[in-house]
């Protein structure tokens, strides 16, 4: 059994049974391929995958299983080589980041500033996506730490919280309510929204209600959603950590206690191994974690133990 045999198999399956397209991915022919797998499936006697002709047509399910193993003994073979690489050289590498558009416009730049003046020898990358996409990349091996707007309950990697962060209302300077000094659901009836998809609030009933019906349009970017609120399509509803007073002074924002916000946080692929720069850019964005904390965290075996760990955490409010 070879460690390239068990790369094919998996690779045959991420290619939904497709062999050119495996073969092409992995820079080799499909005949290869094909004699790879059958030598395979000839030393563990069984069929790992079921044929029509030259066609793959489906994946046994004794296939499944040991499709599923070889997939985590190459990705332990790609921790070994990683440690190997952080043992002889601790401050170079790689780091991809997977950020939503809140985290990766408002929050990174700043960290990011200091992060790779400390680590030069570091090549960063930041892919930007919505939650789910950037929750698979991490997932998949594509990224190595996921920066998400919230702290995802059932998630399947490791959660840890960031900061706490608050909604607020945008509007322009000369909007009937600028010179409000409190608004309530009720008083936004009146007015057309431009909100960021969440809801207005959980706990105000009919009056929330009435002023979601007056929702414009919904625009998960805070810049697009600026650019509608100066243009007079509604008042704003956006996170406050992406109001920027040099460049959104034409604006104004006004705090709002019952908008619901959210808890940003950091995720990690379970049993991943971390590597120096990656616990310093995680000391950054939550200074409020340890690295022992950190690490008892990444063994924690269950939710509840978790919960244990960072109950009596104080997460910051950005």
């Amino acid at each position: 059994m070879k460690l390239q045999q068990l790369r094919y198999i998996v690779e045959v399956a991420n290619h939904r049974l497709n062999l050119s397209a495996t073969a092409e991915s992995l820079f080799t022919s499909q005949p290869g391929i094909s004699k790879q797998v059958r030598m395979l499936e000839d030393e563990l006697g069984i069929q790992i995958f079921e044929r029509s002709g030259k066609h793959l047509t489906q994946i046994t399910p004794i296939g499944l299983d040991v499709i599923k193993v070889a997939a985590e003994v190459l990705d332990k073979v790609a921790t070994i080589k990683v440690m190997a690489r952080q043992h002889v050289h601790p401050e170079q590498g790689t780091l991809t980041i997977a950020a939503t558009h809140l985290q990766a416009r408002y929050i990174l730049p700043a960290i990011l500033k200091g992060f790779m003046a400390r680590f030069p020898k570091v090549a960063v990358t930041v892919m930007q996506g919505s939650a789910a996409q950037c929750r698979a990349a991490v997932h998949d091996g594509a990224a190595d730490l996921l920066l998400a707007d919230d702290l995802e309950e059932g998630s399947d990697l490791l959660m840890l919280p960031c900061f706490q962060w608050q909604r607020g209302l945008v509007l322009p300077k000369d909007h009937p309510l600028a010179k409000a000094t409190s608004l309530t659901p009720a008083e936004l009836v009146e007015f057309a929204l431009v909100t960021d998809g969440r809801p207005l609030s959980a706990t105000h009933g009919s009056d929330c209600a009435h002023a979601e019906s007056r929702i414009a349009c919904c625009a998960s970017d805070s810049d697009v959603l600026k650019t509608y609120v100066r243009q007079g399509m509604g008042i704003g509803v956006m996170a406050t950590f992406a109001w920027e007073p040099q460049r959104d002074g034409d604006l104004l924002l006004k705090q709002v206690p019952w908008l619901p916000g959210g808890v940003a946080a950091i995720g990690l692929r379970r049993g991943a191994f971390l590597c120096g720069y990656l616990y310093d850019l995680i000391a950054r964005l939550a200074p409020q974690l340890t690295r022992e904390q950190v690490d008892q965290c990444c063994a924690a075996r269950t939710g509840e133990e978790l919960d244990a760990l960072l109950v009596n955490l104080t997460v910051p409010v950005r």
